[in-house]
């Protein structure tokens, strides 16, 4: 999955942006091209069957390139959905001037550019106060994807949460879990917002009581 240099009207003026045709994706060029990591999921209908109907979780989603990715490739059953949880933080000057445009901007495109976004369901707020919403507190997973601030102390909080709504035979991913993935051409690059992640999530003991289905940049595990 590759993206291509596209011009596109948002906000009243032309932007120049990547496109990813297979997902039906845009991202501004200097954003992360995050599919690399999303290719991996593949894996996962392995071990969940895809065509029942899932309840899935998403903590940080930025412009939506993993929303995407479970709108066309995990949602399939149309009465599954995600929830994705964002502040959607905007800078100082897309706050002064509105023809300035932010991440929320994107990620509403890519929403209302995909036949099927009503499977998608969009939370502006922290983790935090999410977790205390009767939403989260009556509901159950079949999937949550972790990919927030990468501090220690959100990934702890992220894990203590989660975790208890997480089906038996359900999935977790974790986002930038070993900066060893990170660049294979920078072994310094990552390890400052990885290295908060992995100590969390070891410090927690998840890997000894999760069943390892993938570990490299990310690491996928399961409920068992």
């Amino acid at each position: 999955m590759n993206f291509i240099q596209t011009t596109i009207e948002i906000k009243g003026k032309d932007r120049k942006m990547d496109y990813c045709e297979e997902l039906n994706l845009f991202k501004r060029p200097r954003t992360f091209n995050g599919i690399r990591c999303l290719n991996q999921w593949k894996c996962i209908a392995d071990h969940i069957d895809l065509n029942n109907e899932l309840t899935c979780l998403e903590i940080g989603t930025h412009e939506g390139q993993s929303a995407m990715y479970f709108l066309k490739n995990i949602l399939i059953n149309p009465k599954s959905t995600l929830t994705c949880v964002d502040p959607f933080f905007k800078s100082s000057w897309s706050r002064t001037n509105q023809s300035i445009i932010n991440y929320e901007d994107i990620w509403d495109l890519n929403k209302s550019n995909n036949d099927k976004n009503d499977q998608l369901i969009k939370y502006i707020g922290l983790n935090n106060d999410y977790y205390k919403t009767n939403t989260f507190n009556n509901t159950t997973f079949d999937i949550i994807y972790i990919d927030d601030i990468h501090t220690y102390e959100s990934t702890i909080l992220n894990i203590k949460e989660c975790i208890p709504k997480l089906k038996i035979g359900g999935i977790i991913i974790f986002d930038d879990y070993d900066g060893n993935y990170c660049d294979p051409n920078d072994p310094n690059a990552g390890f400052h917002w990885t290295e908060p992640v992995m100590k969390a999530i070891h410090d927690s003991s998840l890997i000894e009581t999760m069943e390892v289905v993938y570990r490299n940049y990310q690491v996928i595990l399961k409920k068992i």
